[in-house]
């Protein structure tokens, strides 16, 4: 896997950047708890089934056989939390909170190699001041890879095998000392597949957003199915016979948080039996109407053609006089004309070149989308800045830093009879 490609390696974390720094299984994917964290909701391991022996005779009863659960599967030795914090230079410190991780969903159950499979964590209990998410595995190249936010686009290795993700709630301690609040990690199943033969090409999910909690959904697959069952990760759930359905999620009490999480799984029943698909949808919380703004922003496109250096925005945080605001993170969404997104998460200040500070989280500066993420099949990239102010509450500001012109429709075909 390529250095960089899901993550960087730093040693600094919090309002620095922590890049040293919802539960689906299914076959092939397990859950390993770690000792040293604070642990989440325990899962349930598979249990072994031992059917019970007929009985010879009357007077020859045969003891009792109960199942016995089994046992997780070990982590490698280049995968262990401990060998993760030494290759990214830290001081690993276990601390006791009450933050929890609830889970981990992956699109998911197993991933063919070279493939994405896209994890995403859910979180409990009580937000600590200072907390980050972030995702460490070994590197192919480096001795670990690591990606900020609660999400994180995987690549599979080009090698099959077993692999293995954590994901960990995080404080920074100073220095190189790095506080581990809870832990846990992803064992992932890599498969050698031939043409065809991935998960893609059973079952996939379309997603298209048609306004801020409503969403419709599209099963695409080479074989029709006679009945689809959606689940929309909010308890509710529907039968169809077409391959289409829509749910309006319900809406978000004022200042509730910034944005939900929901995995929405499909299955699609015909005469090749049944087959399952999984894809995530994110709702933005609607901000308190009384509330005045933690942040102002003012954006600017710098004009003329993208030259080598890619398409140029100037963005200007204000912070209103007695605010403060930590900013943490970029999420920038790439939006393709088939409404496909793709979410990469940054450091704040990986994506943002800061100019000029203006205090209290304000600033002025610029965002680039280079040429090399601008395919003909981008329209629109959206960049979302998250933080937190001094009481805790989460802010986020959002702006479109490309835009594609829509695409000329093709000509009709000449009428004109062929010349004889």
């Amino acid at each position: 896997m390529p250095p960089g490609a899901h993550g960087r390696r730093d040693q600094s974390l919090g309002a620095r950047v922590l890049l040293t720094g919802g539960a689906l299984l299914g076959v092939g994917l397990a859950w390993v708890l770690l000792q040293d964290g604070e642990p989440p909701l325990p899962p349930v391991h598979p249990v072994a089934v031992v059917a019970a022996p007929a009985r010879i005779a009357e007077v020859t009863p045969r003891p009792v056989v109960r199942a016995q659960p089994l046992a997780p599967p070990p982590v490698p030795p280049a995968a262990t939390a401990a060998a993760l914090s030494a290759a990214l230079s830290e001081e690993r410190v276990v601390l006791p909170s009450s933050a929890i991780i609830e889970g981990v969903d992956a699109d998911q159950p197993w991933v063919c190699t070279g493939e994405l499979l896209t994890l995403s964590a859910r979180t409990g209990g009580k937000a600590e001041p200072g907390m980050v998410p972030r995702w460490v595995w070994p590197g192919s190249e480096t001795g670990a890879e690591l990606h900020p936010g609660a999400r994180l686009p995987w690549r599979a290795p080009a090698t099959a095998g077993r692999y293995f993700v954590h994901f960990q709630l995080c404080k920074d301690l100073g220095g190189r000392r790095v506080g581990v609040l809870a832990e846990q990690v992803v064992g992932i199943d890599v498969r050698a597949c031939g043409a065809g033969e991935g998960q893609a090409d059973t079952l996939r999910i379309e997603v298209a957003q048609r306004g801020n909690e409503d969403f419709s959904f599209r099963a695409v697959s080479l074989e029709p199915a006679a009945v689809y069952t959606w689940s929309f990760g909010d308890g509710t759930s529907t039968v169809t016979t077409e391959p289409g359905a829509t749910h309006v999620y319900a809406k978000q009490a004022p200042g509730a948080p910034d944005v939900r999480g929901f995995t929405v799984s499909l299955s699609a029943r015909g005469r090749e039996g049944e087959r399952t698909a999984t894809r995530f949808v994110w709702v933005r919380g609607q901000p308190p109407s009384d509330a005045p703004p933690g942040a102002n922003l003012k954006v600017e496109r710098v004009p003329g053609r993208a030259g080598e250096e890619g398409w140029r925005s100037r963005v200007q945080v204000d912070v209103p006089e007695g605010g403060d605001v930590a900013w943490e993170r970029v999420e920038r969404l790439t939006v393709s004309w088939d409404d496909q997104v793709d979410v990469r998460t940054s450091g704040w200040r990986e994506l943002i070149t800061v100019e000029e500070d203006l205090g209290r989280g304000g600033f002025r500066g610029h965002v680039t989308v280079p040429p090399s993420s601008v395919r003909p099949e981008v329209k629109q990239v959206i960049d979302i800045l998250h933080g937190r102010d001094a009481t805790g509450r989460e802010l986020s500001l959002s702006w479109a830093s490309f835009k594609a012109a829509p695409p000329r429709p093709s000509a009709p075909p000449s009428e004109r009879p062929p010349p004889k």
